[in-house]
Formats: structure tokens, sequence, C-alpha cells
């Protein structure tokens, strides 16, 4: 299958589905500095957003090492990494919006629902970031917007890597199960 066909968009979701899971158990199963870098260390918000940006970017590292080889010139691969980093940057986004529907029609929670729900949002998701990214790779990226999308790269590295450690009181940071 090529990366350009249609029917991938549901392959890819379900693996980035997939690694979004295995990422959000790692830290649970071996807690160490480690995998506290890329893995969520609580139930929070900020913690999945966290979790959404480096599955995608596990994805992305995969993608690449199948589909690498038929990207045909130095242009095709700026594309491939420029549209994938800033699908990244922007997944979280697509998971909040769409996680905040069942609270939309249904105040009060139920823990299965929840769960089974949040797999379906990670899964659409990766379907809406896909189509997203279909139309990023015929953009031409100017040097100022890739310049910026390296920064909001770094940036969410940073930002994920020093709050891992270094919580702020915020909503977004709380743990709604402790």
């Amino acid at each position: 299958m090529h990366i350009d066909n249609k029917k991938y968009i549901y392959i890819r979701s379900l693996l980035l589905l997939g690694i979004f899971i295995l990422i959000h158990y790692l830290y649970k199963w071996f807690p160490n500095i480690v995998f506290s870098l890329f893995s969520p260390i609580d139930e929070s918000v900020y913690q999945h957003f966290k979790n959404a940006f480096y599955s995608y970017i596990i994805l992305t590292l995969i993608e690449y090492a199948i589909f690498g080889r038929k990207l045909e010139n130095k242009q095709d691969k700026s594309k491939f990494f420029f549209s994938h980093m800033l699908s990244a940057i922007i997944i979280s986004w697509f998971i909040f919006i769409f996680f905040l529907t069942l609270g939309m029609f249904f105040g009060e929670r139920y823990f299965v629902v929840e769960i089974i729900y949040a797999q379906t949002v990670v899964y659409i998701s990766g379907i809406s970031i896909s189509i997203f990214e279909d139309e990023f790779k015929n953009l031409e990226f100017s040097k100022r917007f890739k310049g910026l999308i390296i920064v909001l790269f770094i940036y969410l590295v940073v930002e994920f890597t020093v709050f891992t450690f270094n919580l702020p009181w915020h909503d977004v940071f709380a743990n709604p199960y402790a």
C-alpha cells in the first residue's frame, strides 16, 4: 500500500491508536525517567497531549522507515517531514475538540464508556489529522513557515519535558483521578 492511498488513512489511524495506547501505559508498567519523558505520568489532559504528540512522532518514524525510500527527491522529503511535524503539533487539539463532545451530551461520566470513547476519539483524530496532512503535503512551505514549525516543535518538546517534572497549577494539569 502506498502512503498516498486514501484507504491508508484508516490503517494509519489504527496504528496511531495502537501507539497511543502503548505509550499511555509505558510509564505505568515501567516507571522510570526515560519513559516519563514521552509517556503520561498521570491522567491529566496535558499528559494526554504529550502522549498524542509523541505517538505521532513515532508514527512518523515508522512511516518514514516504510515509505521514505519512495520519496523521490529532497523536496518530497522536506514536505513529508514538515507536514508530519505540523500534524504532531496540532494532533492534541483534534483529540481535545473531539473528546469534549461526550461532555456536550452527557454530564455524568461512566468509566467504561469514557475509555471506549477515548479510544474512538484518538482514532477519529487520526483520520482527521491524516486528511489535514494530505493537504499539508501539497503546500509549499516557506522558510519562515518551516522556521515556525521547527520552533513550535522544539518548544513542545521542551514544554512537555519541563512539565513532566514540574507541574504548574492549572486545570489542564490536574489529574482527575487523584
